[in-house]
């Protein structure tokens, strides 16, 4: 009789044989549901896709499969044969394992109560941090759900994602046994970020096995079993730097597939820790996850009296006495509250004194440290969002869903016009006005300088 199989184990077995190639987020919907046993039907209605798309996905799916397991493998008889394949590869993991000694930290005789620690690596310096009461409310709600396995904070570069996590995890440290801040800046690979796990979560295991010697099966699992014994926040910052972001859709960058096993395994087992990350990018690939599961905050700027603080607050290298209270919360307003573009507002008011918003904004748009921010942003913005923002950047007036629709490629559907620009509402590039939606007035002036530089470089060659 065949041992019980998860089908996250299934996951595991698929991703390890079809490396480096790895699942799309569609065809990982599709083997999750046919293990289920569920019709192409079924899964498209459920997940909103054409059912003909579903069908065509899935029959190269099962092609793929084919070839990569050296067996004819199609979607009537995937779940018998994958439960057996995956049966053996579970004891040829579980063998592998017992020739290793892992310290034991449930045995009686070696069990050591740890005492509450922190690793904050590079984690940002907090210093009078501003408002966020509702933001850290929220995440403080999800993180006590037993059911709430990561938490990802997203939005437009300078907004304050690190920031509002660092806090959070200062404010809430004895919630857990331990934190651990990782940043993804230099691109880690797994096995180098898994390792790191291994060692913090318990340091007599450095003395017990290399962990750099061990297979990414090996070290996953293991890494689980440490988060159900004791409660651990891992705290991942700029998850963007390992995700590629095409016209609609995020994937990996190569090199870096075997991070869906990590997020995965995170969310789909059962422990009893939390996983949090920042991301200028949103991972579309795990919103198919439930929302008890993984839970998304779209981080907007400041408001109005957290926006006053911060104005208001006493800068030796800023001087906006000149400019009035109105004008200052207008220039806040225009700038969506974001942190970052008003500090470096605040910074240069002192040489542009002057109550014309619209000259302001102007010279803004010169300066070093917003063009920089600003090309940062357009770096981690999808095709189709660059194009909608210089479609928005060119109008003189706001556009209708309907007048977009018409002006972009007729290859791209109007619901995923839609969904971009959501996105772009949510990063705080666009907004809403009525039925129609125009650009934040800064990236309004930016990027209509850089299509003039652009135009004259091009009739220079």
């Amino acid at each position: 009789m065949l041992k019980s199989v998860d089908f996250e184990s299934v996951l595991c077995l698929i991703d390890t044989t079809i490396a480096p190639s790895y699942l799309s987020t569609t065809q990982e919907i599709i083997l999750k549901e046919t293990w289920n046993g569920k019709t192409y039907t079924e899964i498209a209605a459920q997940y909103n896709y054409d059912a003909e798309y579903i069908k065509t996905v899935g029959c190269n799916l099962w092609q793929n499969l084919s070839q990569a397991f050296s067996e004819q493998i199609n979607k009537s008889n995937f779940v018998p044969l994958i439960r057996q394949k995956t049966t053996k590869y579970i004891e040829h993991i579980e063998q592998k394992k017992s020739q290793i000694h892992f310290s034991d930290n449930s045995s009686d005789s070696a069990k050591v109560d740890l005492e509450k620690h922190t690793y904050w690596a590079t984690a940002p310096y907090i210093r009078n941090f501003l408002g966020r009461e509702e933001e850290l409310g929220t995440l403080k709600s999800w993180s006590v759900d037993s059911d709430c396995q990561c938490i990802v904070v997203s939005g437009m570069v300078g907004c304050g994602k690190s920031s509002l996590l660092a806090e959070f995890a200062q404010k809430n440290q004895k919630q857990f046994d331990c934190i651990i801040w990782s940043s993804l800046l230099q691109k880690p690979s797994l096995e180098t970020l898994l390792t790191n796990y291994l060692r913090i979560t318990d340091k007599n295991s450095a003395n017990s096995f290399d962990p750099t010697s061990l297979e990414l099966s090996i070290l996953l699992p293991e890494l689980i079993e440490r988060l159900k014994q004791q409660k651990v926040l891992l705290i991942v910052d700029g998850l963007e730097c390992i995700l590629n972001i095409n016209r609609v859709n995020t994937t990996y960058k190569r090199s870096f597939e075997e991070y869906t096993q990590f997020l995965r395994a995170i969310i789909t087992t059962k422990h009893q820790s939390l996983l949090m990350a920042s991301s200028l990018i949103k991972p579309t690939m795990l919103e198919y996850h439930p929302l008890n599961q993984v839970n998304f905050l779209d981080l907007q700027g400041f408001d109005t009296p957290t926006t006053k603080l911060a104005l208001s607050r006493e800068d030796s290298n800023s001087d906006i006495s000149c400019l009035t209270e109105q004008t200052i919360l207008f220039l806040s307003k225009i700038l969506h509250g974001n942190p970052l573009l008003l500090q470096i507002t605040k910074n240069c008011l002192s040489n542009l004194c002057t109550e014309d918003v619209e000259e302001i904004l102007q010279d803004l748009s010169h300066t070093e440290a917003i063009i920089s921010l600003l090309e940062r942003e357009l770096k981690y913005l999808s095709d189709l969002n660059r194009e909608i923002i210089y479609w928005l950047a060119i109008s003189s007036a706001p556009l209708s869903l309907a007048k977009l629709s018409q002006n972009i490629e007729i290859s791209s559907r109007r619901v995923e016009i839609l969904q971009s620009i959501k996105t772009l509402v949510n990063r705080s590039l666009v907004s809403q006005q009525g039925d129609a939606y125009l650009l934040m007035p800064l990236m309004k002036y930016f990027l209509r300088r850089k299509l003039v530089r652009t135009t004259l470089q091009f009739d220079e060659n």
